[in-house]
Parts: structure tokens; C-alpha cells; sequence
């Protein structure tokens, strides 16, 4: 399948590969099927989840463990048994198997980059043996705006 890509022009995609939040995301709520490309090369950050229903939502995502190796940990304990997100993502027990989920987070790149933040408040978090995801809001202390780049002294 061929689609428009905000950053990428047209990219040919798998219909595997398609990425369904059924909720959508934050503020992109009719948006609901994503591709995730990797234009760096398989598994290499950043990467950009790109809408496939309309080319503007648009989100360049990382893997949060650059910034807390205990996140996702904290994340998929984070989502109950029997909740709307749990249904959302097709786990059915509660407990998903970790190899096949996965967490993003969204970054906001300003012009000098050495300024992205990510937003750590509210991750992503996809079943790979589904291709199915939601958007969380944490209850834990975590910034909206977390710095990705640490000052070196």
C-alpha cells in the first residue's frame, strides 16, 4: 500500500505493518491508523508515526528507555486487567506478553534539536501480535516535557 508522508513523500508500507489506535490519539482522535517508519533503518530512533488517514498527524517518537531504562516496566504494570485500555489492546488476561509490546514517546523538536523534549506523561504503547495501540496519561510523576538530550558540563 502507498501512502503520503509528511516528511518522507510517498512510502510503500505493508498492510501487516498497519498500526490501529481505535481511541486514536490525544487531539488526533479521527486519525486512527499509523505506520511506524524507520527511515534510519529497522529499530533505530528517532522514528515517525505516521497517520495513514491524513498526512498531518504526524508524531516522531523514541524509545523512553534512553531517558528511564525502567520505564516501560512501569508502563505495562500500569495498565490494568479488564480496563478500556487493556480491551484497547486486545490483552485479554491483563498481561500482555513484553516481547510483543512495545512504548513510544512523543518528541517536540524545536529548531536547535538539542532541545527535544519527549512526553513521558503520556506514552504509547502498541501490541506488536495485534498492531494495535493506545495513548496513555500515567498517573505517575512524569513530565510532559522531558528533556531527551542530557547538558554535558
Amino acid at each position: 500500500m502507498l501512502i503520503n508522508s509528511r516528511d518522507f513523500g510517498e512510502i510503500e508500507i505493508s498492510d501487516e505493518s498497519i498500526i490501529t489506535f481505535e481511541s486514536g490519539v490525544f487531539a488526533f482522535e479521527d486519525a486512527k491508523r499509523y505506520a511506524l517508519l524507520s527511515p534510519l533503518g529497522e529499530d533505530t530512533y528517532p522514528m515517525w508515526l505516521q497517520s495513514i488517514d491524513d498526512i498531518a498527524p504526524c508524531f516522531i517518537v523514541f524509545d523512553p528507555s534512553a531517558v528511564d531504562e525502567e520505564y516501560f516496566g512501569t508502563v505495562i504494570d500500569s495498565i490494568e486487567p479488564d480496563s478500556k485500555e487493556a480491551n484497547l489492546l486486545k490483552i485479554s488476561d491483563g498481561s500482555a506478553d513484553n516481547n510483543d509490546m512495545a512504548v513510544l514517546v512523543i518528541a517536540t523538536v524545536p529548531d536547535d534539536f538539542k532541545m527535544t523534549t519527549v512526553n513521558m506523561k503520556a506514552p504509547i504503547v502498541i501490541n506488536a501480535d495485534c498492531n494495535r495501540a493506545v495513548q496513555l496519561i500515567l498517573t505517575q510523576e512524569y513530565e510532559f516535557r522531558c528533556p531527551l538530550y542530557a547538558e554535558v558540563e
